[in-house]
Parts: structure tokens; C-alpha cells; sequence
């Protein structure tokens, strides 16, 4: 894989402990205590971990170490940067939050330092160890670096003039649309860096979540805990060998004809069948929704089924679509973007983390916003199954292996979805 992210910790063990979460996930992690080696360090690692050795230096100091370590990196293409903190504050927080910034061209940072596995926990923008503000537990008297405060903006605005905002862990809750609402709304009130509460590692998973989505050059910031999720949700994981059993499609055309496949499939005992709940897309249960999908994909994927997942069961359920984008003020080509989109999002859940043999987008919709959601450059084709409906490879690192099918909706006869799962499966040998 090309490298993308690259981690800059402020002392050994900090680098290591943040290090190790990526290694674990099969990427080749190390760590250097030179900046002036990153460019040759970076040719023989997926993930480079660069110590700058500034928690003890003035602030001063740890800005142009930092400073120096992400130009460095940003020079050699690294596409995000993550600065590792002290999940209990010691150390030059806010300068090297800022040098990181400055450096890379980032106008955004996320703050997430929850570390719930050690009990650390980011309450009311506070830092918690075990329930006790950090500033009134023994950190607080460290004869190095004590912590004074634990709510931290407050701490990051003593080494910094950006302007810092904050994320309730209720807004972590309600799911990843509404955190990148509540992201863009600070970002219009000119807020760089973004503290965010979290309070279980499911929360800084929502957090990790929301970051593929941010438009903006945006730093990373956290402990260990907040880079353990970044792995898979960024892509950064080592492709895994492709299961040859189950057969996805994710169907969102509005096709008569697609139904008609769909339902041929399923009566023939072909396929067992998932409906997306639409309503949900329109609310904020969307990613409980998601997590719905994907769980019970699972499921049937473990009992060797081929699984269907379509957005749309009759006619009549894509007017109830129109219908409740039309009350949140959406045309009907914003619905069926929405709808797209969350479809997309379920191709990359499923390809991320089901090892698919193979998976069927139908719907030109739903097969370009899979490849936005899953940063697909486009597809390698191979061959045609049926007329007008190709097979190839995702042109990407990591979806690679995947086999991939494209059909437009209203393409094929009945038993055209029978026969591309035939094909994909290796039962048909034309």
C-alpha cells in the first residue's frame, strides 16, 4: 500500500503504544526518533511513527519540532497526520497541535483523547482518570509537567491563539450525520480545533467515523484509544484474501426490472433478502440502521448465503421516499442521492469487513456513490456477463481483490441476477 498517515508522538513509549494499533491490523509500523530520515523511512513502512521528543522541551521548542516533523511528512505525500497526546495532558499540547496545523496546511483539528481502556474518558470537554478531573488526580502534582486544568480548551489555549470549540457526547451519539453537522456548524463560527467527548471506545468509533467525510486538510489528534479506530475507517488495513462464498448486491434502482430480478433471485432460493428501512435515512437513526444491515449481512453471510440489499421492496415505497425528503425540504434527485449514499456506505461496510466473493452494485447511482464513500479511483474491466453488464476489479489498494459487477437497473432479463452470482461464484464457466 501507499502510505498515508503518519503519527507524531511526543515521547518513545507514546510513539510505540499509538504504533502498535496499527501493526496489530497487519501494517508494517515503525518508528524513528530522526525527521531528517522520513523520507527513506517512509519506502519500507505502511505507517511511520515520528518521535519528536518535545514533551519537556518549552513551547517553543515542540513547535518547531513538530513543525518541522509534518512538513517533513506532508512533503512526501502522507495525507493525514496524527498527533499523539498524553491521554492525561502532559506535555506542549496546544503548540504542537498548532505546528502540526501549520505545517500540513490543516484548517481543522479533531481532539478526541479518550482513552477508555485506561480510564481515561473526555466528559464536558474535560479530561477524566477514572471519573477524576486529570488536574486533581497525582498528574496534577507531576514535578515535570503538572496539569493545572482538566478542561481542555483551556489547556490547548495556553500555547495557542486558534479558536477551539467543543462537541457534547451527545452530538458523538446521535450518529455520524449529525457530528458533521455539528463539525461544519463550529467551522462556520471560524472554530479550528474541535474537542470532542468520548466516553466508550464505540464513541470513539463514531468519531473515527465522521473523519472520510471532512472536506477539509484536518489533523488527527489522540492517544492511542482515538488511533485504534482510524485503520479500517481510513482504508489503512492490509486487503484480506477474498472469501469465495458469499455473494453481495446492493441494489438502489427504482427499476421495475431490478425488483423483478431481485424477487426471480429470491424465489428460486438463490438469495435471501435485506430491506432498508427508508425512513431512517431521514432521521437520525440512519447509522443504526446501517448497523442493523450489516449485522444481520453477517449473519446470513456466516450460514453461506448470498445476500440482496435493496432500497426499495415496491413502487409504492419510493414515493414514501419522496415524501419524507419532500418534508425536509429535498427535491427528488436529492432523495435518491441520500438513498445512493447510504446504499454506498453499506458496499463499503461490506467490503471492509465481510471478505465478499464477490458483490453487485445496481443503479448507476449506487455504484458511483460506492466508490466516493470507498475513495475507488474507478474500475478495471475484465469481461461483459450479459449484455451491458461488466465485470471487473476496483482500482484500489485495498478493495482491489474484490470481484465487482455493474448493472444499470432496467438491464437484463428475469434471471439476470441468477446468473451473475452464477458467474461470480464460478459456477458458470463461460
Amino acid at each position: 500500500m501507499d502510505i498515508k498517515l503518519a503519527i507524531i508522538a511526543d515521547d518513545f513509549t507514546g510513539s510505540n503504544d499509538t504504533g502498535v494499533q496499527f501493526s496489530k491490523k497487519g501494517l508494517k509500523t515503525g518508528v524513528t526518533t530522526s525527521p531528517d530520515d522520513i523520507r527513506q523511512a517512509l519506502r519500507n513502512l505502511d505507517v511511520l511513527v515520528v518521535d519528536t521528543e518535545s514533551r519537556f522541551d518549552t513551547g517553543e521548542t515542540a513547535y518547531k519540532k513538530v513543525a518541522y516533523a509534518a512538513g517533513q511528512l506532508t512533503q512526501n505525500g502522507i495525507s493525514y497526520i496524527y498527533k499523539k497526546l498524553d491521554s492525561t495532558f502532559r506535555g506542549n499540547i496546544g503548540a504542537e497541535i498548532s505546528a502540526a496545523m501549520d505545517a500540513a496546511g490543516a484548517s481543522l483539528a479533531i481532539v478526541a483523547p479518550a482513552l477508555p481502556s485506561n480510564g481515561r474518558t473526555t466528559e464536558n470537554s474535560s479530561q477524566l482518570v477514572n471519573g477524576v478531573p486529570v488536574a486533581e488526580t497525582e498528574i496534577g502534582q507531576d514535578p515535570r509537567t503538572p496539569v493545572r486544568s482538566s478542561f481542555i480548551p483551556d489547556i490547548i489555549s495556553g500555547q495557542t491563539d486558534k479558536r477551539i470549540g467543543s462537541i457534547a457526547i451527545d452530538d458523538v451519539r446521535k450518529g455520524t450525520e449529525n457530528l458533521l453537522r455539528k463539525i461544519i456548524e463550529l467551522q462556520a463560527e471560524r472554530r479550528q480545533i474541535l474537542v470532542i467527548d468520548a466516553i466508550t471506545n464505540e464513541d470513539l468509533a463514531a468519531i473515527a467515523g465522521a473523519v472520510p467525510y471532512i472536506d477539509e486538510k484536518v489533523v488527527l489528534v489522540g492517544s492511542a484509544g482515538f488511533a485504534e479506530h482510524l485503520p479500517e475507517i481510513l482504508g489503512f488495513t492490509k486487503k484480506p484474501a477474498a472469501d469465495s462464498s458469499t455473494i453481495f448486491i446492493v441494489a438502489g434502482s427504482v427499476s421495475d426490472v431490478t425488483r423483478e430480478q431481485i424477487n426471480f433471485a429470491k424465489g428460486q432460493g438463490i438469495i435471501e433478502v435485506i430491506d432498508v428501512d427508508l425512513e431512517s435515512i431521514f432521521t437520525d437513526s440512519e447509522e443504526k440502521e446501517l448497523g442493523r444491515i450489516i449485522k444481520k449481512a453477517s449473519s446470513l453471510a456466516a450460514e453461506g448465503k448470498d445476500i440482496a440489499i435493496r432500497s426499495a421492496r415496491t413502487r409504492e415505497l419510493i414515493d414514501y421516499a419522496r415524501d419524507l425528503g419532500k418534508r425536509q425540504g429535498l427535491g427528488s434527485i436529492e432523495v435518491s442521492e441520500k438513498i445512493a449514499r447510504f446504499l454506498g456506505k453499506a458496499a463499503k461496510e461490506i467490503c471492509s469487513g465481510l471478505a465478499p466473493g464477490g458483490i453487485m452494485l445496481t443503479g448507476g447511482d449506487v455504484a458511483i456513490k460506492s466508490a466516493e464513500v470507498m475513495k475507488i479511483s474507478g474500475i478495471l474491466i475484465k469481461d461483459e456477463i450479459l449484455p451491458g453488464v461488466p465485470f471487473g476489479y476496483f482500482m484500489s489498494e485495498q478493495y482491489g481483490h474484490i470481484p465487482v459487477v455493474t448493472k444499470a437497473g432496467a438491464f437484463g432479463k428475469e434471471d439476470a441476477v441468477v446468473k451473475i452470482i452464477e458467474f461470480l461464484k464460478g459456477r458458470d464457466k463461460r
